[in-house]
Parts: structure tokens; sequence; C-alpha cells
């Protein structure tokens, strides 16, 4: 399954974390992550519906708040996370879903901190995963660790990810890359699903 991470509060230039980082005078230190975000967005784009074409399914976290009595520390701590019906916590429009039945709702950074993500897999009998989206060592990093500790195998698409530099990415792919994960181009992982005629992530 690819489980993506896309929304707008970190997605869109113009909203979220953007307006934060313009109202702390520090919005040009985003330029890189931006430039990053629009071409990982074009890219997944094409990573989802090459999948699809191989009968892999999709789905889509978002980081929300929860109410007051329910909210972790870090979603304490992170004032700027949107509510669950808030326009800045939905999926950014080029790649929401046709439905809501394969969105997961998140506390924390990693994607497994959806209390219904992991039966989700469970029930399906999905054991490899493929991670994309933002923020590559944040989010993406953390949902890679949690898969491993939870067994499941994981593959991040490096060109459908974003970090906030273009070194910081360098860094953190090169560092799961190294003995924690594997990493992949799309269309290498296409490439590579094709020649096998199905769909064991396991094995690139």
């Amino acid at each position: 399954m690819l489980i993506q991470d896309m929304q707008n509060f970190l997605v869109d230039s113009q909203a979220g974390m953007a307006n934060v980082a313009r109202h702390r005078g520090v919005s040009t230190e985003f330029d890189e992550y931006y430039e990053q975000v629009a071409a990982a967005t074009v890219s997944i784009a094409n990573l989802r519906d090459h999948l699809a074409g191989f009968g892999i399914p999709s789905c889509h976290t978002r980081w929300v708040t929860e109410r007051p009595a329910l909210m972790t520390p870090l979603q304490r701590a992170l004032d700027i996370l949107p509510q669950a019906g808030d326009a800045a916590s939905k999926i950014v429009e080029s790649l929401a879903p046709a439905d809501e039945t394969d969105v997961f709702l998140k506390g924390g950074l990693g994607a497994f901190s959806s209390p219904t993500l992991s039966a989700a897999l469970v029930e399906r009998r999905i054991e490899n995963i493929i991670v994309c989206g933002v923020i590559t060592e944040f989010g993406i990093q953390a949902t890679t660790f949690q898969a491993i500790d939870l067994g499941y195998r994981p593959l991040i698409v490096s060109d459908c990810c974003a970090s906030m530099t273009y070194a910081t990415r360098e860094l953190t792919l090169d560092g799961l890359s190294f003995g924690v994960t594997k990493v992949r181009p799309w269309r290498e992982l296409c490439y590579n699903l094709d020649a096998l005629k199905h769909d064991d992530v396991a094995v690139l």
C-alpha cells in the first residue's frame, strides 16, 4: 500500500505553515522546501497512477489536533496543527482521494500514530508499504521507524518526498537507506515492479 502525507497546511505555500513563516519573517527559509513540494506533488500523482495499474492501493494520513482532553504533548506544543474539519487539514487537491475511506487521522509525526491504520493494514494482509510525502526528516522518517518496529517492510520513494532543505533531504535519505530501509525514485520503483509482474516491493 502507498501511504501519502500531503496536507494543505504543510504543502500550500500560501497557507498553514507558510503563513506562520511569513508572520515570523522567515518565509525565505522555506524556499527550497516548497520547490521540492511542487516537484514531489507531481511525482506522487504519477506514482499513484502507476501503482494503481499494478493493483496496489493507496491511502492518506492527516495530522490534526484532537479534543483538548485527548491531545498529546506534541499536539499541544504545535499550535499550528489544524482541526480535523479545517480546510488546512485536507489533502492537497491534486492528490485528494475520491472519498474519505482510506484517509487516516493521526495525532503525531508518524503515520502509525493513527489508531486505525495498523488495523486496516492487518485486515488487508499488507506487509509492504511505500511511503511518500512531507516532511522527510520528520513525518516520513518517523513513519519508517514505526513501520519497521511493527514488522512492516517500508520503501521510501525519494523523489516523492520534500524536506526543509536539499541538504537535509540528502542527509536523511542517505541515512535511512544505509541499512534501515530501501529508498528508490518512483520511475525505478515502477519499472522494477513491471519487471517482476507482481507487487512484492520487499525484493526491489
